[in-house]
């Protein structure tokens, strides 16, 4: 299935991403450049495109206040065509201060149940 075709593209933020690397930084050596950035900021990727998301409690880490307050999540997204299930930390103004655990799946139903089941 091509990336257009997919029931959930509007939510996949991949395309822009390289829309926009493309207007700022020219064709040339695009794919590097796209690369880096989705190394660099995939966790945020993966929130902005989340289609679901789940309370999961509240985040403890002993003997960590940079935390304290924080919520874990389990989201179901969509990045680079691929859906994804991941375990997060959001603090109480709902940004993304940590990924636990990501996996990604290839179909919805798949990803459906991970994200139901836990990872």
């Amino acid at each position: 299935m091509l990336p257009f075709d997919h029931p959930h593209a509007s939510f996949d933020r991949f395309p822009q991403l390289v829309r926009d690397l493309e207007i700022e930084f020219g064709p040339d050596g695009l794919d590097a450049v796209v690369e880096r950035f989705v190394e660099a900021e995939l966790g945020e990727f993966v929130w902005d495109g989340r289609i679901a998301e789940r309370h999961l409690g509240v985040y403890e880490d002993v003997g960590d206040d940079d935390f304290e307050g924080s919520d874990r999540v389990r989201i179901l997204s969509i990045f680079r065509g691929r859906y994804r299930v991941a375990t997060c930390v959001v603090d109480r103004s709902r940004r993304l201060q940590m990924m636990l655990v990501m996996v990604h799946f290839d179909d919805l139903p798949s990803a459906e149940s991970a994200f139901l089941n836990g990872v």
